[in-house]
């Protein structure tokens, strides 16, 4: 029997080795990038699902309802408001007619008006159904409410969000203000099933006068990922004892119609002309001019901020204004 050489036995084992090792190594990074990417597709999936949402309908008219809205029982854990929770309607119009969305303007920006969260109409139509819900809403339900009006034949205009009572505070969500949606669009179906679910934003930070009562603003993502709804946390109990009885007087003459189209009435029983300023009412006429006077006070700090902070000269603003 031949001998064989001793380096004719090694060659295979050097020249074949890497070759397994290698298939192996481009398995194994194979395998771990696809289930890399199964990972971020199945985590993308679970951020964006948006929860089942539980509706008990509190008032509902064609352009318009106020509901009680909670999530399917295996997402509420931890969820507990401070539910019912006792309201006036005097004291829910004084903060809800005083809201408003401020935009944020850049340094070398013209300052922009802000604009209120809603109108005397709008109010009188939720109004009671905002009460109603807060004093029968249970503790892991929160108010949800939409306003929808026509814009010629195709287009929509909707305002929606909600409210709810947590640890003393009123939080308020603004999802949509004034947003503009195609009558066949899908997104106002999304509105409908959650009314905290925003298209592109309520186009606006949310503010009340005076501003030291505004505890937080943040982003509000429970409507979904496509754009975020702004939330105010507000210490109402607070912002309430500031108010006096010119301020609550004025603050009741939204109160229900009684008489023909074009009238209100007032919880004094004075009939108002609508889209009319009564001359009759001074508590209503200075509180207008309160709020003109507010309004170009900030306007007026913000352009002086601006020039300080173009000379060079550090801030001596107030941070509440």
């Amino acid at each position: 029997m031949p001998a064989t050489r001793k380096d004719s036995t090694c060659r295979p084992s050097v020249v074949a080795s890497p070759c397994p090792r290698s298939s192996r190594a481009d398995v194994f990074r194979t395998n771990f990038g696809r289930f890399s990417l199964l990972l971020i597709f199945l985590c993308l999936v679970s951020a964006c699902a948006a929860p089942a949402i539980h509706t008990r309908p509190v008032q509902e008219e064609a352009e318009w309802f106020v509901r009680l809205d909670s999530v399917a029982s295996a997402d509420r854990t931890g969820i507990r408001y401070e539910h019912p929770a006792t309201w006036s309607e005097q004291d829910l119009f004084a903060i809800l007619s005083r809201l408003f969305l401020e935009q944020r303007v850049g340094l070398m920006d013209e300052p922009r008006p802000v604009r209120e969260v809603f109108s005397r109409e709008e109010l009188q139509n939720i109004l009671p159904g905002l009460r109603t819900a807060l004093q029968t809403a249970a503790g892991n339900e929160w108010v949800a409410f939409s306003i929808m009006q026509h814009q010629g034949a195709e287009d929509r205009v909707v305002t929606s969000g909600g409210l709810f009572q947590d640890q003393h505070r009123l939080h308020l969500v603004v999802a949509n203000h004034r947003a503009i949606i195609h009558a066949n669009s899908l997104e106002l179906l999304k509105i409908r099933h959650n009314p905290l679910y925003s298209v592109n934003g309520p186009g606006g930070i949310l503010g009340i006068e005076p501003r030291r009562y505004v505890l937080s603003t943040k982003a509000n993502w429970s409507g979904g990922y496509q754009a975020s709804a702004n939330e105010m946390v507000l210490d109402h109990e607070g912002f309430l004892a500031t108010l006096n009885a010119s301020d609550r007087q004025g603050a009741t003459a939204y109160t229900t119609r009684s008489g023909p189209p074009g009238e209100t009435h007032t919880a004094s029983g004075h009939v108002e002309l609508a889209g009319e300023e009564n001359t009759n009412n001074p508590s209503a006429t200075l509180e207008r001019l309160e709020t003109e006077i507010e309004q170009l006070k900030r306007q007026l700090a913000d352009k002086q901020l601006q020039v300080e902070r173009l000379k060079g000269i550090p801030s001596r603003l107030p941070t509440n204004r």
